[in-house]
């Protein structure tokens, strides 16, 4: 059934409404703007029930180019819990997730901690409860700030493709929502491409210890 106060759809086994926590139990002279005889209730001032439900599917079809952004993680994410991708690879992880531009703040973020640390021989312990502080941070807020920038994002693709209808629009979102493997690779190459020259150099000087 909906709403009877927002339209909102309730499931038979709800008493409340999960939207504007109506109790549909609960009967006023107000509460019932789809003209619903209830209890002997009845507004003669009914909102159009076909323009609530489209609104209802229109919220619907919102929340399923969402989901198919994110991927198989969108309950994850919407739930918003600690994220230990995001506090175990930091910024490497919000470049995966396609948040490119926060991700290199995140790395500068972290050599300006570090550059400061070194310029002020800051003490290693100090350095490092400082260093965990901001990846908990990063853990903690990770899942709440990208399901909410998947909105965004989503939002911003209908307004531009208003034009398109909801299958083609699950594809372009499909194809700008994921992830980027590739991208973490092109972040890494120099710094493999350098563990490798060190071990090329180095590793013959090892062996003959």
């Amino acid at each position: 059934m909906l709403c009877l106060k927002c339209g909102n759809e309730i499931k038979d086994n709800e008493q409340i409404c999960s939207k504007c926590g109506y109790n549909k139990n609960t009967i006023s002279n107000t509460d019932n703007p789809f003209g619903v005889k209830n209890q002997g209730i009845y507004n003669p001032n009914a909102v159009d029930k076909e323009k609530a439900q489209e609104k209802l599917d229109r919220e619907k079809q919102f929340d399923q180019l969402v989901e198919i952004y994110i991927g198989n993680l969108y309950y994850n994410f919407k739930k918003g819990s600690f994220s230990w991708c995001a506090f175990l690879l930091g910024h490497i992880y919000f470049i995966y997730r396609k948040l490119y531009a926060v991700g290199i703040l995140v790395y500068i973020l972290n050599l300006l901690i570090y550059f400061f640390a070194s310029a002020t021989h800051m003490n290693l312990y100090l350095y490092g409860i400082i260093a965990l502080i901001v990846q908990i941070f990063l853990g903690v807020t990770f899942k709440r700030f990208y399901f909410n920038e998947c909105v965004e994002r989503v939002a911003k693709i209908k307004q531009e493709n208003t034009d398109k209808g909801f299958n083609q629009l699950t594809e372009i979102v499909r194809l700008k929502g994921g992830t980027n493997p590739t991208a973490v690779i092109i972040v890494l190459l120099p710094a493999l491409v350098l563990i490798i020259l060190f071990l090329l150099i180095f590793f013959p000087f090892i062996l003959q210890f």
